[in-house]
């Protein structure tokens, strides 16, 4: 079965606070890895410099869905929502979810 990335790009606003953005990061990683994903996050320095990707990865579809099922069901994965809006430190730029094609 394929893996699947999942990849979040966002932008800090002017004058956000970068460790707020990085603690808001580490707490999504937190919860993502509770519900099975791999994640890790990236500074982009070509293209487009200034964002930051935050990527989950899974083993497999079925892998993927069972995390999507499980955190979406987590009182304190919607608490955490709220307080990322809330925060209000970076803009959405893009979302990507690619599943691994074999070569």
């Amino acid at each position: 079965m394929p893996a699947v990335v999942m990849q979040f790009v966002s932008h800090p606003r002017p004058g956000s606070d970068l460790a707020t953005v990085l603690g808001l990061a580490k707490e999504a990683a937190v919860l993502w890895r509770k519900h099975g994903a791999d994640v890790s996050y990236w500074s982009v320095i070509g293209g487009e410099v200034g964002n930051y990707a935050f990527v989950a990865r899974f083993d497999s579809v079925e892998a993927y869905g069972r995390s999507l099922a499980s955190i979406g069901n987590d009182p304190a994965f919607t608490e955490f929502q709220a307080k990322r809006l809330k925060a209000g430190q970076a803009d959405w730029v893009r979302s990507n979810l690619s599943v691994q094609v074999e070569i």
